[in-house]
């Protein structure tokens, strides 16, 4: 069995007691290990569980058994790509909205006034955050945000500035479009992800240029192939995306689950790309909690766990 500060050391962490409900929880960066004396599961991320057995208390103190830890060195371990292996080389994130545009708008009458909040404020507050969430998590890649201030951007301009990101050859862009939504049924609430419907098809995503041949049945065969391709691995971000929210926020609101549309952000940016919508600002408990600033971080929060569980789980694949 392994003392504390010894498990500590190893891991390179930094520990977050709860004595109320006897938690722990051990952070590395933005990845987090928590666990309880006595309890054999532990959560990575908040999300996912681990079968961890020997975490106990000798004479008061926490102590870990040789398995726990490493089980926490693995998850705390910088993962390895394998040099044909796949890799995410960028990941774009997309606020909605911004400057002449405001996006939807949630006003609501309170005792000291009224309550406005406006949704290109909220989702460039979150998304800041997540974009320093990425950062810390992935130093090593492109991490671009469509705008960082209150600026108007057309639709083409921020599907065109995401196309453009450069990668290396074999290296794939994450697309994530951040926003708020607005319902003329005041009690509609919670988070939804959104990703292109199969009916709808990608074009231009394998060219006679780019297959190198001129074979027109060839590549349109080609394009639909990886038009699959791109609407398996949407559906696999917003999966990730959507548990992650669930662990942050599904306790103060609903999880409207993943759904399917034609939005021109989705459709044409020419990578695994997904639309977010985090919450109603014309339900007045939401519109609140949207304008909290730890609420905001859980979402970002949120957001980020999918997204990294989602490239780990991409660049695994062979």
């Amino acid at each position: 069995m392994y003392a504390l500060d010894h498990v500590i050391r190893e891991t390179g962490t930094r520990l977050q007691w709860d004595p109320y409900r006897e938690i722990g929880t051990l952070w590395n960066g933005e990845t987090s290990v928590s666990f309880r004396p006595g309890n054999s599961v532990v959560l990575e991320d908040f999300t996912t569980k681990h079968r961890v057995p020997g975490i106990t208390r000798q004479n008061g103190a926490l102590v870990f058994s040789a398995t726990a830890l490493e089980t926490f060195k693995g998850i705390f371990a910088v993962p390895e790509r394998p040099a044909d292996g796949r890799r995410v080389g960028a990941i774009f994130i997309d606020p909605g909205h911004g400057g002449k545009d405001p996006g939807t708008i949630g006003r609501h009458a309170r005792e000291n006034g009224m309550f406005e909040i406006r949704e290109k404020n909220i989702v460039l507050k979150i998304s800041h955050r997540l974009v320093d969430l990425l950062k810390r998590q992935y130093g090593d890649r492109e991490i671009v945000m469509s705008r960082t201030d209150d600026t108007y951007l057309t639709l083409e301009e921020r599907t065109e500035a995401a196309n453009n990101v450069p990668i290396r050859d074999g290296e794939v862009i994450v697309f994530v479009s951040v926003h708020a939504n607005a319902s003329l049924n005041s009690r509609a609430s919670g988070f939804e992800v959104w990703y292109l419907s199969p009916e709808v098809p990608r074009d231009g995503l394998v060219t006679r240029t780019s297959a190198g041949f001129n074979d027109p049945d060839l590549v349109s065969l080609l394009n639909t192939i990886r038009d699959e391709e791109l609407t398996i691995e949407s559906i696999l971000l917003a999966q990730s995306v959507l548990n992650g929210l669930e662990a942050t926020i599904g306790g103060f609101t609903d999880n409207r689950g993943i759904k399917k549309e034609s939005w021109y952000v989705v459709r044409e940016a020419k990578m695994p790309s997904i639309l977010v919508e985090v919450g109603f600002v014309t339900n007045e408990a939401e519109a609140l909690l949207l304008g909290d600033a730890e609420y905001l971080n859980k979402v970002a929060h949120g957001i980020y766990t999918g997204v990294k569980n989602f490239i780990e789980d991409f660049e695994r694949q062979e």
